[in-house]
C-alpha cells in the first residue's frame, strides 16, 4: 500500500497538479508551497483524513503519523542525505530560518489545540488560515530573502583577491518534495516520455523485487488514470486529478484501517503504529528521493526542504481534515488521548532545536558527523516508542 500510494502521487497526482499550476500561472515559490506541497504530502494528508472516518481507527493514528513523519523528515532524511552526499553541505541561513520559524509556530499551534484533549472544527479552520500566512509569505519570498541579506551566511575560505563581490546572492530556491520523489523511482528523463517506460524490466538485479511489487499498481493506474504528462494528454489533467484523488483516498483508508487492525492483533498501540509504521511508510519515498538528489550533488536543497514540508503536514495535513469532517461530528468536535501525543509534540520541538542550533553552531554547515548524530537520535526516538510507549506502556495506552 505504501508503494501504491507513492506511485500514484508521484506519477499521476503531482503531474496533474503541475498542469494546474501552469494553468493558474503560479510562481515557483507559491506553487511549491501550495499545490506541489499537497501532491508530495498527499499520503500524510489523506492518512489524517481517513483516520477520522475509518470505523477501525481513531484520529490518534493519523495525528501520530504526521508527528512521526515530521521527526522522520528532519532526523532520518537529513541524516541520510548528508551521509550520502559524501561532503559537507553548506546551507543558506535565510530559508532555513524561515522554515524553522514557521515550523516552530506550527508546533506551538498543535500543542495549544491538543492541550484540552479536544479538537474542534474551527481549530482546523485556524490551522488552514495559518498555512495561508505561510503561502502569503512565499508570495514575497524572493524580496524578503533578498532584504534579509547574507550577513550570517557561510563565507568561503579566505583567498587573496582584489575584486570584491558586493551583490547579494540570489535566495536558495525551494525544492519541492515532488522533485525528490521522482528521483527515487525514475531516472532523469525528457519532458515528453512514454508512460510504458515504467514497465520496462530494470537493469539492476537489486531493483527487480521492487519492480515486481509495483507492477500490479502500475497496471491498475495505467488503465484508470490518464497520464497528463504525456504529449497529447495534457488537457486531461482534470480527469487525472479526480481519479488520483479517488485512488489516494481508497488506499489511505485501507492503509489506516489495516494498520489499526494489525496493531490491535499484535497489541501495538495506534500511536506507535502511526508514529513508526505509517509515518515511515509514507516518508520513505521522500527519503529515497532525497538520497538520490544528494548523490547528484543537490543535497543542500534536499536538506533545506525537509523542514518546510513539515509546515504543510501539521497545518494543512491536520487542519484541513478537521475543517472538512468535524462539522458533521456531534458538537463539531472529537476527543483525543493526549497522554502520549503531548510528549510527542514536545519531542518535535526538541528535534527542531537540535536541528537549528546544530546548524548555527557549525556556521550553517552540515557535516557527515552531524548526519550520523541525527540518525542516532532517530534510532533513540524509535527505541523510546517501542520500549517505553509500547512495551512498558508508560502512558497507559492499552
Amino acid at each position: 500500500m505504501f508503494l501504491g500510494i507513492a506511485i500514484v502521487c508521484d506519477d499521476y497526482f503531482v503531474a496533474s497538479l503541475e498542469k494546474i499550476c501552469d494553468k493558474l500561472n503560479l510562481s515557483e515559490d507559491v506553487a511549491g508551497a501550495t499545490f506541489m506541497a499537497a501532491g508530495s504530502s498527499a499520503p500524510e494528508l489523506f492518512s489524517s483524513g481517513m483516520s477520522l472516518i475509518s470505523p477501525d481507527a481513531t484520529n490518534e493514528i493519523g495525528i501520530s503519523a504526521i508527528v512521526g513523519s515530521a521527526v522522520f523528515n528532519i532526523l532520518f532524511i537529513v541524516g541520510a542525505t548528508v551521509l550520502c552526499a559524501g561532503q559537507t553541505l553548506e546551507l543558506d541561513w535565510r530559508p532555513v530560518t524561515r522554515d524553522c520559524g514557521f515550523y516552530a509556530l506550527a508546533i506551538l499551534t498543535v500543542l495549544l489545540i491538543f492541550y484540552d484533549g479536544e479538537v474542534r472544527w474551527y481549530e482546523g479552520l485556524i490551522s488552514v488560515l495559518l498555512y495561508g500566512t505561510y503561502v502569503t509569505f512565499m508570495c514575497y519570498n524572493t524580496k524578503i530573502m533578498a532584504r534579509m541579506g547574507d550577513k550570517w551566511s557561510v563565507k568561503p575560505p579566505a583567498v587573496e583577491k582584489r575584486i570584491e563581490i558586493v551583490e547579494t546572492p540570489p535566495p536558495t530556491p525551494m525544492l519541492r518534495r515532488a522533485d525528490t520523489r521522482r528521483q527515487s523511482r525514475r531516472p532523469v528523463r525528457e519532458e515528453v516520455q512514454d508512460t510504458l517506460d515504467a514497465f520496462e524490466w530494470p537493469e539492476s538485479p537489486s531493483a527487480v523485487p521492487l519492480h515486481v511489487l509495483s507492477l500490479p499498481w502500475r497496471y491498475a493506474f495505467y488503465y484508470t488514470i490518464p497520464d497528463c504528462s504525456v504529449f497529447g494528454s495534457e488537457h486531461r489533467y482534470g480527469v487525472a486529478f479526480c481519479m488520483s484523488i479517488m485512488w489516494i483516498s481508497g488506499i489511505s483508508y485501507c492503509m489506516v484501517s489495516w494498520a489499526a487492525r494489525v496493531g490491535c492483533i499484535i497489541g501495538i498501540p495506534e500511536v506507535v503504529m502511526g508514529t513508526l509504521v505509517v509515518a515511515a511508510g509514507t516518508s520513505i519515498p521522500d527519503a529515497l528521493g532525497s538520497i538520490a538528489v544528494a548523490k547528484a550533488g543537490e543535497g543542500d536543497m534536499a536538506v533545506a526542504n525537509a523542514v518546510g514540508s513539515n509546515v504543510f503536514d501539521i497545518w494543512l495535513g491536520l487542519g484541513l481534515p478537521w475543517l472538512i469532517i468535524l462539522p458533521s461530528q456531534p458538537n463539531g468536535r472529537i476527543l483525543i488521548k493526549t497522554a502520549q501525543l503531548l510528549p510527542s509534540v514536545g519531542i518535535l520541538f526538541g528535534v527542531l532545536m537540535i536541528y537549528y542550533f546544530s546548524l548555527y553552531w557549525n556556521s550553517w554547515r552540515l557535516t557527515r558527523r552531524t548526519g550520523a548524530a541525527f540518525l542516532l537520535v532517530y534510532v533513540l526516538f524509535a527505541g523510546y516508542c517501542v520500549l517505553f510507549v509500547w512495551l512498558q506502556d508508560i502512558y497507559d495506552l492499552s
